[in-house]
């Protein structure tokens, strides 16, 4: 039959170009017989290298049917069928991509046929991931009997569906297909063609998301657990504050982000998935990673602790954000996958030597904390490398009988059960640090505790000695200034006795004095056991109160200089007590032995000082005096000196004494 063709298209031919004549008709028999072989080799390869989509019930790998090319740059559409087509696919199922492929235009070639009586439609899909898809066919057409490239013509249907595009082949026909394919800058791109009968279409798509719902119900496990951990960690931060879970928040929501959406976009040609593979999941990764780092350094506080390591997972946070700037400009600025890919390999080797670099260190420490860590960081680096391996070397862990592809065979379920373990030990390492923190706080307890038990027993000591030292002087004063006077009571009272004979009792009133003097130092003494009185303003009141009333009934007038504002100042009792029996002493001497008129009282006060200042117009202080005032001023000195205070008296018309005290 495609004899008959092609002899109807050479004389046809050669008719319409009135080639055949006498002169060269021994050309003509030569490029006859040259031309008819040609097209007779290329009718049998074109004839048995195509594939009859009529007998395809299900979907067909069409590997060893389809040869392939690849350009640096896009060519035109109509140059496309003079590339060579010399590679073919290597795999039963699919061909991972190499890095130098990815940067590349790819182009298929491949032959169907329909050797059925009707119009056959069959699905043709690529593999993954392609941003761009153009599918074109060559065929001999029955009119002109010449070759035609063909676009999106009545045997190319335009649906195109997530990666599935629709072909249309007559009757009885046989059609070249050439197909144009960008790649997605991933390296998980994958050539795996398939031819899909049209009423297989549906299971096949199913079957895609049959194998995602069993990986993505564990995936969205994992990433539960990890959103888990995002709330915690932000209710310990709120909680203490402390910034290493901030860190640790970030670390679990980029890890969590990332399985989740792996999950959600898995076998999904979408331009957000291909952003996605070959951008934005490195970008999330390696951010997380940063985090990671950082919440290393705040939780074992390697600062304080572990000098190498502080300066080890400070420089890796500054490669790894060098590394996201670096890939990002490549990513966005340059088409050069290679280096792409260089600096994702490269920055994951970094990542390897430095989780090494720490598990070495840790072991090494040999501190239970150190060890929760490096046991998570050995499993999850065990693991990843497993889930690299299966990226790199795919192989058949388990397969069912009905086909399909096992669970266990799935890179991205390594990775997570190494996160789950890894997430394990950290926690059973913060456990631990809590017990460790708990029993540290237990002891600062207990040591708090028996230091405020010693400061309290060391109180109620002190308490004790100043209580019998308050009765020690109680006693003494009561000794020294109620004794004489309970002395005079009791030879009144002998007198009174004596002359009651004479029934005269003049001693009686002397008694009577003696009584109310006595009461007066016992007020005096009560006034400074009361510790309300412990201020500057009580000791001025009670001194002006008691120099009134002392000079009340004698011929001395008194006056008074106070500052308008007086401090209110803290003043022991002991300060008191000596300052005013000071003051007494010196208000007797100016009734006693000064024979004064007048008498100045002034006191100052500010929040540094107090001073007191008793000036009197009286005689003076003689030398034949002297001894009569002797006893009486080295009191006073020797009260003010044990209170740190100042005593001086001057001689200028009469006597001044003055009392200055530090407050």
């Amino acid at each position: 039959m495609r004899k008959n063709k092609c002899y109807t298209f050479l004389k046809t031919f050669f008719d319409q170009n009135n080639f055949i004549n006498k002169k060269n008709s021994g050309i003509f028999l030569l490029l006859f017989f040259q031309f008819a072989i040609t097209a007779f080799s290329y009718a049998q390869t074109f004839s048995d290298s195509a594939i009859d989509i009529s007998s395809i019930q299900f979907a067909n790998v069409i590997n060893e049917y389809v040869l392939y090319e690849t350009c640096d740059k896009p060519i035109s559409n109509d140059s496309i069928s003079y590339l060579k087509f010399t590679k073919q696919i290597t795999g039963k199922t699919s061909m991972a991509v190499p890095y130098s492929m990815v940067s590349k235009t790819l182009y298929l070639k491949f032959y169907l046929k329909n050797s059925s009586d009707s119009l056959v439609s069959v699905y043709f899909f690529p593999g993954f991931f392609y941003t761009s898809t153009e599918i074109f066919s060559t065929s001999l057409d029955n009119n002109s009997g010449h070759f035609m490239l063909i676009k999106n013509n009545a045997q190319i249907d335009s649906n195109y569906d997530e990666g599935f595009s629709k072909i249309n082949i007559e009757p009885k026909k046989t059609t070249l297909f050439f197909v144009k394919l960008s790649f997605a800058k991933t390296p998980i791109n994958i050539i795996g063609p398939k031819i899909i009968n049209k009423g297989f279409i549906s299971y096949f798509k199913s079957s895609f998301l049959t194998r995602k719902s069993r990986i993505s119900l564990i995936t969205y496990m994992v990433s539960g657990i990890l959103l888990m951990m995002i709330f915690y960690s932000l209710a310990v931060y709120l909680q203490n504050f402390n910034v290493e879970f901030l860190y640790y928040a970030a670390y679990a929501f980029s890890m969590g982000l990332l399985l989740f959406l792996k999950s959600a976009l898995l076998n999904t040609n979408t331009f957000f998935n291909y952003f996605f593979e070959s951008y934005f999941d490195f970008f999330i990764q390696f951010s997380g990673y940063i985090f990671y780092l950082m919440f290393m350094r705040k939780f074992l506080d390697t600062k304080n602790n572990y000098i190498f390591l502080e300066k080890i997972f400070r420089l890796s946070v500054w490669i790894i954000f060098a590394s996201l700037i670096l890939f990002s400009i490549t990513y966005f600025f340059t088409s050069k996958f290679v280096l792409l890919g260089l600096i994702e390999n490269s920055s994951k080797q970094f990542l390897l030597l430095i989780g090494m670099i720490f598990i070495v260190y840790g072991i090494r420490k040999k501190e239970r904390l150190m060890n929760y860590l490096v046991a998570g960081q050995s499993i999850l680096i065990l693991f990843s490398a497993i889930s690299l391996f299966l990226i790199i070397e795919p192989i058949k862990i388990f397969e069912p009988k009905d086909g399909t592809k096992s669970i266990l065979n799935d890179s991205l379920l390594y990775y997570e059960i190494g996160l789950v373990l890894e997430l394990i030990f950290f926690l059973s390492g913060l456990a631990y640090k809590n017990k460790i923190i708990l029993i540290e706080r237990a002891k600062e307890k207990e040591i708090l505790a028996m230091e405020n038990e010693r400061k309290e027993f060391e109180k109620q000591v002190a308490i004790l000695e100043a209580t019998q030292e308050e009765r020690n002087r109680i006693s003494a004063d009561m000794h020294d200034e109620l004794g004489s006077g309970v002395t005079a009571i009791r030879l009144m009272s002998e007198i009174v006795k004596t002359k009651m004979k004479e029934k005269t009792l003049p001693e009686i009133e002397k008694i009577s004095s003696s009584a109310n003097e006595l009461l007066n130092k016992m007020n005096t003494i009560i006034w400074t056991m009361t510790s309300s009185n412990d201020s500057v303003e009580s000791l001025v009141a009670y001194i002006r109160a008691y120099t009134v009333e002392f000079f009340e009934n004698t011929s001395v007038e008194c006056q008074f200089e106070i500052s308008t504002t007086v401090s209110a100042a803290e003043l022991s009792g002991e300060k008191r007590r000596n300052i005013f029996l000071s003051v007494k002493e010196a208000l007797h001497n100016v009734l006693k032995h000064a024979h004064a008129l007048h008498l100045l009282v002034t006191i100052k006060t500010d929040d540094e000082l107090l001073l007191i200042k008793i000036a009197d117009d009286g005689i003076g202080i003689n030398a034949e005096k002297a001894r009569q005032f002797s006893n009486g001023m080295i009191n006073m000195k020797k009260r003010m000196e044990n209170i740190n205070g100042n005593f001086s008296i001057e001689q200028n018309n009469g006597t001044t004494v003055l009392f200055s005290l530090k407050i």
